[in-house]
């Protein structure tokens, strides 16, 4: 039994004495950091685009090493990084050599960078002027309307337009920012959403105001809607005296939103008949052309899906000329 407790024991102090060797031996690590620009004048911008991140070998205790390697798994950590301090920079290309001077590791001050060897570590960077201009909002987002509803207008983006800041070369080439390709079913009210940018095809270093826009989104419910007795008016170079329609009224059926067909009188719809399409068409019988004048506020294409005429045909009736007889003929001439 007490041959066991001395084996334990030495194996205890065996490996306790392999920690205490190794915890003061310098080790190297191949570990990718982040890479950033500070203290930028206000007036420049990078219109390049450096890596973001780099590969470098750093120098330390192996405890340290291991907390390093830790610190730097973490997505939200920004204090190990090389850093290039800009604020000398000038317009134009430029090459920069990164050292030691370079790295930053808070919390961490035994651990040193190691030059490469046989090689420069660098970066190339092209600084131009910075300028701001408005850029347009695109909506990739898709909305749909749940059965019996329909979606009125266009999609509403507010704003319409973002802010953004960069080089001059950068910004010239953006012609709008799309939003994020949002997905939104069976909608059954008005409503707005708040919906992120797409920045993923924007240049490097160009910043923007916002990162989300507010889409609102016209629903209304599907109803129909009939104007009766509106008036059918003939059209064209022809003999009123001769000529008429048969009948001279129609009732105007109109499917769509029910906001907008309240906003809808019998005053608004005009109905047109061509005389001379009688003749192109070879036809006693035709459909008219309902024409809608709409408050400017009503997007026709979108919140009216159909219009019905009832009857849906009018006919061209001709009156027959009277024969003239000679007792007529002695009329016009006697006095």
């Amino acid at each position: 039994m007490g041959n066991i407790v001395l084996k334990i024991t030495a194996l205890i102090f065996g490996i306790a004495l392999w920690f205490l060797v190794i915890s003061q031996k310098d080790f190297q690590l191949s570990v990718e950091v982040p890479l950033n620009f500070v203290k930028m004048p206000e007036t420049m911008a990078i219109a390049s685009k450096p890596p973001h991140t780099l590969h470098i070998t750093v120098e330390g205790r192996s405890w340290d090493l291991i907390r390093l390697q830790q610190t730097i798994r973490d997505p939200k950590q920004n204090s190990i990084a090389m850093v290039v301090d800009m604020q000398q920079a000038e317009l134009g290309a430029t090459r920069i050599h990164l050292d030691g001077k370079n790295f930053v590791a808070a919390g961490f001050p035994d651990i040193h960078f190691v030059e490469p060897e046989n090689q420069l570590l660098f970066v190339d960077l092209d600084i131009d002027t910075r300028i701001t201009r408005n850029v347009p909002i695109k909506s990739v987002a898709t909305f749909n309307a749940a059965q019996g509803y329909l979606i009125a207008d266009n999609p509403q983006v507010s704003p319409e337009e973002i802010v953004v800041s960069g080089a001059r070369n950068a910004l010239t080439r953006i012609i709008d920012i799309p939003t994020d390709s949002a997905y939104f079913d069976t909608l059954r009210e008005s409503q707005a959403f708040t919906v992120p940018l797409d920045f993923s095809t924007l240049p490097a270093f160009v910043r923007p105001s916002d990162s989300l826009v507010t889409i609102s989104i016209d629903i209304q419910k599907m109803a129909s809607k009939t104007y009766s007795d509106i008036p059918v008016n003939l059209i064209g170079f022809f003999d009123r005296n001769v000529y008429s329609l048969q009948p001279t009224k129609l009732s105007v059926e109109i499917t769509g939103g029910n906001i907008a067909l309240d906003s809808i009188t019998a005053s608004n719809i005009e109905i047109l008949m061509e005389f001379n399409r009688f003749a192109i068409e070879d036809a006693d019988s035709l459909a008219p052309t309902v024409k809608l004048s709409l408050p400017a506020h009503i997007n026709r294409e979108m919140s009216i899906k159909a219009i019905q005429l009832k009857p849906e045909k009018v006919t061209l009736l001709k009156k027959e000329e009277k024969p003239v007889t000679k007792a007529d003929s002695l009329e016009e001439v006697v006095p």
